[in-house]
């Protein structure tokens, strides 16, 4: 054989490798094929049993599988005209306090009243929805958190306490919103970072979405690795015509993708639920320069702190330039404190003009008229308070975050609610306003229920602002094999310890069980008609002694029910 014919033949499989390769991939992304997913979960194949099962998976897409997946493109777009129905813009953030200027109130200052951040875009918006002051999330971390809004299951169902882990392997088969709608007709698109699961292909879930998912290039981590120090850095213009942002990317992929769906959008022929996710204000915290001077470094009022917050800070992020090690206690000098505090109230003013063009697209596409649009944030993060920088904590500042949704027709004068909310509600009322059926309450034992929710429909609320339907909020946080337990009221939060032991293994999902200690050695109790910034812990306080009574009797009656335990 000489070697033209070589040559030839090598060229022909090289490029029936990469026709094969083309096509696995472009089938990943466009297929949300629940089969796949179920083989993680109820088989538990190995690495080399999942290639597997991808490879043969591969081989029916030209025929059958591209037929299905034609099919549900086909009824997301041919939806029957519904005037009810409307569509949805869902938009999370990462690691954002509400601190937004919205939930300013000089006259009932806290915590995240005392600082004003420009967020004008987020005002303007807030004015035409239902903001919730007291919303909290159940996990103060992305991936546990966002598992749990997403699937509106708590973190002891999910089983997901880190963000390595993934729903369906470790919990169960759970629809998510996204996936709901999509299951709907829905056109379902997702950008930037809504999930948090680093199991999954750019931390996505692929039966949720009916379009390729975008995730923008990492050039933030391009920028930082160049010039920028660990912590924070400062994006000049001539830094913004080299790279674009990941954010900014997102936000401009989500416009055009609006501009390409409004037509049929406003003609009712394809309803959307669009997913933009932002990674900003979380660490690293670098955005352009523009949002730096909103925040002059010499102007204190900004940056003013307790100064018992001030050392020792724990600090869980070990690349904070400037913190130093005192008695095996992370310590922040006070002027790197000023400096992340500006850099985070200046990722957040970043954020709010990005979410600024992104309903403006809304508006210039005729869509805003018909379209509901929710903002919520995945965690809070302490800046300093409590002696703690960042997240992972049981404290008010980590678990709660903004929460505000704008229903055309419903919201539109702007109205606000101080009643408790969760972030696992945001599905039933999401779910509720577009038109939707209202999602199942799930039973005492929902392993095996694919669509259920632990939470509750807030369309109460927002038809009447001064309802309050849930009265408390639960949290918790993972502490090796011990986990910590808070629940809020109006007036208290309370926080307790229980541990992780086995329980029979009776499926795949390994269910655990808790155990409570007698003694309350560590409870900790604070009183918000007090203590707003949960200083002192009042736990040992004969004079509470009935609240942390009634406190600890509720929250363990109400954990020990994830566990169906009497």
């Amino acid at each position: 054989m000489n070697n033209d014919i070589m040559v030839r033949i090598f060229f022909v499989f090289s490029g029936c490798i990469t026709l094969s390769v083309v096509i696995f991939v472009l089938h990943l992304q466009l297929t949300a094929d629940n089969d796949l997913v179920r083989t993680y979960t109820a088989n538990k194949v190995s690495l080399s049993n999942q290639r597997q099962a991808r490879c043969n998976f591969v081989k029916s897409f030209v025929t059958e599988e591209q037929a299905i997946f034609d099919e549900q493109i086909t009824q997301a777009v041919a939806l029957p005209a519904n005037s009810q129905r409307r569509h949805v813009l869902f938009i999370i953030v990462d690691g954002m306090r509400p601190q937004l200027g919205a939930y300013y109130d000089p006259e009932h200052p806290d915590y995240f009243s005392k600082i004003k951040i420009q967020t004008p875009n987020l005002d303007k918006f807030a004015s035409q929805s239902m903001v919730f002051k007291h919303a909290y999330v159940q996990y103060s971390l992305c991936g546990p958190s966002r598992t749990s809004l997403l699937t509106s299951r708590r973190p002891d169902v999910t089983h997901v306490y880190y963000n390595h882990a993934f729903w369906r392997k470790v919990g169960g088969n759970f629809t998510t919103l996204p996936q709901h709608f999509k299951k709907n007709g829905y056109l379902t698109v997702g950008l930037g970072k809504v999930f948090h699961v680093k199991d999954l292909s750019n931390y996505q879930d692929i039966p949720s979405w009916t379009e390729p998912y975008y995730h923008p290039p990492h050039t933030d981590r391009q920028l930082h690795s160049k010039d920028f120090n660990e912590s924070w850095g400062i994006v000049s213009e001539l830094d913004e015509e080299k790279f674009t942002l990941m954010d900014t990317s997102t936000t401009k992929m989500a416009k055009t993708i609006l501009k390409n769906i409004s037509k049929e959008a406003r003609a009712e022929k394809r309803y959307f639920f669009m997913a933009v996710g932002y990674n900003k204000p979380h660490m690293k915290l670098i955005c352009p320069e523009k949002y730096y001077n909103l925040y002059p470094l010499e102007d204190d009022e900004h940056f003013l702190v307790n100064e018992s917050w001030q050392t020792p800070v724990f600090n869980p992020n070990k690349n904070m330039e400037g913190a130093r090690i005192i008695n095996n206690e992370t310590v922040l000098s006070s002027d790197v404190l000023r400096r992340l505090r500006r850099a985070y109230f200046a990722c957040i003013s970043y954020v709010d003009d990005l979410v600024g063009e992104l309903l403006q697209q809304l508006v210039d596409c005729g869509l805003d008229g018909n379209t509901i649009v929710s903002f919520v944030a995945d965690h809070g993060f302490h800046l300093g308070e409590n002696h703690h920088w960042g997240k992972n904590a049981v404290w008010e500042i980590a678990n709660r975050v903004p929460m505000i949704i704008r229903i055309p027709g419903i919201t539109d004068s702007g109205m606000t609610s101080s009643s408790i909310v969760e972030a696992l509600d945001l599905f039933p009322t999401v779910v509720e306003a577009a038109g939707l059926d209202p999602v199942p309450l799930c039973p005492a034992d929902s392993s095996r229920v694919e669509l259920c929710t632990q939470g509750k429909s807030l369309m109460p609320v927002i038809r009447k602002p001064d309802c309050d339907i849930k009265g408390v909020a639960f949290s918790q946080l993972m502490q090796s094999n011990h986990v910590l337990y808070t629940i809020r009221t109006a007036s208290f939060r309370l926080v307790d310890r229980a541990s992780f032991v086995d329980s029979n293994k009776r499926d795949d999902t390994h269910k655990k069980s808790v155990e409570w200690p007698q003694n309350t050695s560590y409870t900790m109790l604070y009183d918000h008609t007090k203590d707003i910034l949960e200083q002192v812990n009042v736990a040992e306080d004969p004079n509470y002694a009935s609240i942390v009574d009634e406190l600890r009797e509720k929250l363990h009656k109400f954990v020990n029910t994830q566990f169906n335990i009497n």
